[in-house]
């Protein structure tokens, strides 16, 4: 796990990077993935206060929404890592949004997709080179992460 500016960035992950929407996604098999938003899009956000998740059986485009959320100070779309059908919700983040701000690798992840190209999957960035590309957002952003 990195650490830069207390923003934590696990390195075992793939990241969906554009502009300033930083998208997390775990693999649970060659055409599962698990979504989330990084502790980098959380901190930006500010508190979560409503969560709306597409349902499942939802086909969805790559960069096209999996779900919106709001905050006291931003509203927009968190974008599919990869093109595929949402398979399962996180029920909990839309009862209590301010999940995504606590645990936004664990308890606050979104949805689980099934991909329909897993070499999509090789278009995300991992490790070290992600690392490096998300501290570029950090330094450029001036952010400290902080949890709720």
């Amino acid at each position: 796990m990195a650490n830069v500016s207390n923003c934590e960035i696990p390195e075992n992950l793939l990241y969906f990077i554009e502009g300033k929407n930083t998208v997390w996604a775990k693999q649970e098999a060659p055409d599962i993935i698990v979504v989330g938003i990084t502790d980098i899009a959380q901190t930006m956000a500010g508190k979560v206060v409503k969560v709306r998740l597409k349902k499942k059986g939802t086909k969805v485009e790559r960069g096209k929404p999996v779900a919106t959320m709001e905050s006291g100070k931003w509203a927009g779309p968190v974008p599919a890592p990869a093109s595929g059908e949402i398979i399962d919700v996180n029920p909990d983040v839309e009862k209590n949004p301010v999940l995504v701000n606590q645990d936004p690798y664990g308890k606050g992840w979104l949805v689980k997709m099934k991909v329909n190209n897993p070499e999509e999957l090789k278009q995300l960035v991992t490790g070290s080179a992600a690392v490096s590309k998300l501290t570029e957002l950090i330094n450029s952003e001036k952010l400290q992460c902080k949890r709720l």
